[in-house]
């Protein structure tokens, strides 16, 4: 049953992944179509990451309660329906409404989906199983931009938008009919979020995300504009963000066995430390190869850090609350994510947009040596470690 429901869930999560991707790079030109100016686009594009984030920690903890199918379901079904919405959408504020309602439905599926997977994960398996199952998300991030501006140009802006929703009913359609509910949720009473937040082991995790997911927000909102000033096609701009991710989701199973048998601290430092000296170089790219390369970096730092975080908060979650835990873990992310192009966006203001790669650089940084400095000589993980 758990190869069932891991492979289920893997291809749900791919697809869905898949469908938002497949729009994501063109909502600000599809925002500017209806009027919408900077500020605004802003708003649209924030109103998803700040609905996914305030409503992450809460469903999480209702589906340690009351069990996790139901909320994916409700969550594909939302997926589903907002698709046909965005077509429908002719106004700058109908638009943000629907992407504050898409990311609470975002909030129901991976969150969920890794809480799923957290339970269902054996002792000391927990970066393999979550490791390979983050190859879902990064592969459907990677090769969404592409259909959709195939979408795009061949057809319309609509097609890309009803492409999504037919991928998020046919997650739905699967998930209602092979997916079994385990009722994880019955065996151990979760803790509180008091306690979960004093755990020293989890503020470790909670900063570094955070402070993780700022550096890649800001990579990601404003490599266009380094790739632009060096000459950088359209094209191989897509192209250098695919090879990001795609090197991470490709090395995700084999680091996730590594942190199971090693250090899960120390190559979650490795990791950090790898990207953070990508982002400090991107500055002195001098066309697209050096680009090229510096993003294979970063993405291969991404796969060396992300499974060893995820197994040592699987373990968390399996002591404290799977979903209160992947809950908090993905409203991190999600915070950081939000933060990270507006911060960088008036660090570029006031001084260069080469800062805003080695200020970005500077925070992650900022975050391994905290994490580090909290996670040493910490005998609480070491107890974690030996019993769950």
């Amino acid at each position: 049953m758990e190869k069932r429901i891991f492979t289920v869930l893997f291809i749900a999560v791919f697809a869905t992944m898949l469908g938002a991707g497949i729009i994501e790079p063109f909502m600000a030109i599809y925002a500017e179509s209806l009027g919408a100016n900077g500020l605004m686009i802003g708003l649209i594009f924030g109103s998803f990451t700040l609905s996914r984030a305030l409503f992450t920690p809460l469903i999480g903890r209702i589906s340690d309660f009351k069990g996790r199918k139901n909320l994916l379901l409700i969550g594909l079904t939302g997926y589903t329906v907002l698709s046909f919405f965005y077509a429908a959408a002719h106004t700058t504020t109908s638009l943000t409404i629907i992407r504050f309602l898409h990311g609470l439905a975002s909030a129901m599926v991976l969150p969920i989906s890794m809480a799923y997977i957290g339970d269902i994960a054996p002792k000391n398996q927990e970066g393999k199983y979550l490791g390979t199952f983050t190859i879902a998300f990064f592969m459907g991030l990677a090769f969404g931009p592409i259909i959709g501006g195939t979408l795009h140009d061949i057809w319309h802006m609509n097609a890309a938008f009803y492409t999504m929703g037919a991928i998020s009913f046919f997650s739905l359609l699967m998930l209602i009919f092979m997916l079994p509910e385990i009722n994880a949720h019955k065996k151990n009473v979760p803790s509180s979020f008091k306690v979960i937040l004093r755990d020293k082991t989890m503020q470790a995790m909670l900063i570094f995300r955070t402070l993780n997911a700022y550096g890649v927000a800001a990579l990601m909102g404003f490599l266009p504009l380094l790739a632009e000033k060096i000459n950088v096609t359209i094209f191989q701009i897509g192209f250098i963000v695919t090879a990001n991710l795609l090197v991470s989701s490709l090395f995700q199973r084999y680091f996730g066995i590594v942190a199971d048998k090693g250090d899960k601290i120390s190559m979650l430092v490795a990791g950090s430390i790898m990207m953070l000296i990508a982002l400090a170089l991107m500055p002195l790219s001098t066309g697209f190869y050096t680009l090229l390369l510096f993003n294979i970096l970063m993405g291969l730092g991404s796969a060396i850090s992300i499974p060893a975080g995820s197994a040592i908060t699987a373990k968390l979650g399996k002591k404290l609350g799977m979903g209160s835990v992947m809950g908090l873990f993905n409203t991190a992310f999600g915070i950081g994510g939000g933060i990270g192009p507006i911060m960088a966006g008036l660090i570029m203001l006031a001084t260069s947009l080469a800062f805003v790669f080695v200020s970005s650089a500077i925070i992650v940084l900022t975050g391994t040596i905290i994490f580090y400095y909290l996670m040493k000589n910490n005998f609480e993980y070491r107890k974690l470690v030996q019993e769950v």
